[in-house]
């Protein structure tokens, strides 16, 4: 009876043991499933649902940021050369409409030229910063194709003279022009235009008297020498020209130190002689044009001495 009460009493310990064993290992196995690195974690049908949705998410708007992005570098493309076209069109435009300002010039000439022509070279030369002014100017804006004849002419005739008048009253007092240079002062290239620097010589002679069949700017282009057609009181300006050249002409033509006009003979101006081939329609029809005595087309011609003194 002993016997089987021990038996009965190792069965029930045994047993209580083998629960509390299995139990802490459920608990040890729970433990470890919560405790355990949600990284590596194995994946749910929700997690990989969440998942591929939130990839899918970042794959349409990777697509989407692609497509602006491209969108945008096409419209930047596609913009980028219309605006510098349209800019270069306004700076091309605005360029069109700038012309030189002669006004500068206009006020010297009238204050220190006379009526009569006579050159104050000692006024120029008290304010020769004023003529370095306009030059800059002039050397600033340079003749376009645009530009009229009369705009060009304009500009080479005060372009000229205001580089003449600068260059006698830089040397001032002299006696005459040809004092200046070792007797050649127009080969002296002095005269800026844009990127370019003339010689007097060069103005006249390969610029104008080549390029614009106008025979009166012998009376425009002025070599400070009293035997020259006079120095205009005013700069000439393109609105004027015409009537500028014609009444220079006029009064050259007319003045007898300078020019004598009978019907069968006349002395003149030997301009006429150095370049005669610039009056193409003749010596005499160009004379008569203003003389106010008309020579004969057979009149015979003479030429004057050159008197170079400074027309001061």
């Amino acid at each position: 009876m002993q016997k089987v009460f021990l038996l009965l009493t190792f069965f029930f310990i045994s047993g209580c043991a083998s629960d509390k064993k299995e139990k802490k290992t459920n608990a040890q196995i729970e433990n470890t499933i919560v405790t355990e690195d949600p990284i590596n974690k194995p994946q749910t049908e929700d997690t990989i649902t969440n998942t591929e949705v939130i990839e899918n998410k970042e794959t349409k708007d990777s697509i989407l940021d692609s497509k602006n992005t491209k969108k945008v570098e096409e419209e930047t493309k596609d913009d980028t050369p219309v605006k510098e076209e349209t800019k270069e069109k306004i700076v091309a435009k605005e360029t069109e409409k700038i012309r030189p300002d002669h006004s500068n010039w206009n006020l010297l000439t009238k204050k220190y030229v006379s009526a009569s022509g006579k050159v104050n070279y000692s006024g120029f030369k008290a304010n020769i910063s004023e003529i370095d002014t306009y030059l800059l100017h002039l050397q600033n804006i340079t003749p376009q194709k645009d530009w009229t004849k009369n705009e060009k002419l304009s500009y080479w005739f005060n372009l000229y003279n205001a580089s003449t008048i600068h260059l006698v009253a830089s040397a001032y007092p002299v006696k005459s022009i040809k004092d200046i240079n070792n007797g050649k002062p127009w080969d002296k290239k002095f005269i800026k235009s844009g990127s370019k620097v003339y010689s007097l010589n060069e103005i006249e002679n390969t610029i104008v008297r080549p390029n614009f069949n106008e025979p009166r700017l012998h009376v425009a282009f002025n070599c400070a020498a009293v035997s020259c057609p006079k120095l205009l009181n005013e700069a000439f300006t393109p609105t004027k020209l015409n009537n500028q050249l014609n009444k220079l002409s006029k009064t050259w033509i007319n003045d007898p130190t300078k020019n004598e006009i009978n019907a069968n003979i006349i002395a003149i101006s030997k301009i006429f002689e150095w370049y005669g081939v610039d009056f193409k329609k003749g010596i005499i029809p160009f004379i008569n044009t203003y003389a106010t005595i008309k020579a004969n087309d057979s009149a015979k011609i003479q030429y004057l001495e050159y008197n170079w003194d400074l027309n001061d």
